[in-house]
């Protein structure tokens, strides 16, 4: 899967479209935001931004801005865009995403490159460090990825076998779960960036009060 082919600038013409359906939305608040700037410029500054995103992103990101009083500057846009460009919120999806796979599921991924991000940090070191010892290799690994512009499908997960002739029926039970989860991933509709969050709540019991916390903290952040 490819979410961006190229880094080439976004079309001016589908600037002028974003910022028809922005000023819709804001009225004179995006126009006295951007009084004094050159108009062109700013185009150019944008199209340049948003690059490789593509029109379903941008519509993420409209949306986004549905729930927010002020008309959001290009950094604010891009984040509303991406979710995953928020380095804290990828990584409270990746810790949930790569417990979610230890399990044998595929895991919630909002965008590849959070995944990337995280075989890059390592598993272990993700769910065993907090949030602050991570912070910089998290950073770092999620800015690396998310400039790569294109990226591999995410795999589904491998679950470990017994040693040939072992145990045929666990084999079978193995096999037969792994090609599930090929089935589902195939036909996967678009996820709800916060869809982790909504799975942990849903099932509470056997999470950590911090990774609980963590879910009832994105969803807030989401109203």
């Amino acid at each position: 899967m490819q979410l961006a082919t190229n880094h080439q600038a976004m079309p001016i013409a589908w600037i002028d479209r974003l910022f028809q359906r922005l000023s819709a939305m804001y009225g004179q608040k995006f126009a006295t935001q951007w009084a004094g700037v050159n108009e062109q410029a700013m185009k150019d500054v944008w199209a340049e931004g948003l690059s490789g995103f593509s029109g379903q992103e941008i519509s993420t990101g409209l949306d986004s801005c549905k729930s927010r009083p002020f008309p959001p500057t290009l950094p604010e846009f891009l984040v509303l865009c991406r979710p995953c460009l928020d380095p804290y919120t990828a990584h409270q999806e990746a810790v949930v995403g790569m417990g979610d796979r230890r399990r044998g599921e595929l895991g919630e991924w909002s965008h590849p490159a959070v995944y990337w991000a995280a075989v890059r940090v390592g598993s272990h070191d993700l769910l065993n460090a907090g949030w602050q010892a991570i912070k910089p290799r998290w950073e770092k690994a999620l800015k690396v990825e998310m400039e790569k512009g294109a990226w591999e499908e995410i795999p589904v997960p491998m679950l470990a076998l017994p040693e040939p002739g072992k145990d045929v029926t666990a084999n079978a039970v193995a096999r037969k779960k792994i090609e599930q989860i090929s089935a589902e991933s195939v036909n996967r509709p678009k996820r709800d960036h916060k869809a982790w969050a909504r799975k942990i709540l849903a099932d509470a019991k056997d999470r950590s009060p911090a990774v609980v916390a963590m879910a009832q903290r994105a969803l807030a952040e989401a109203v």
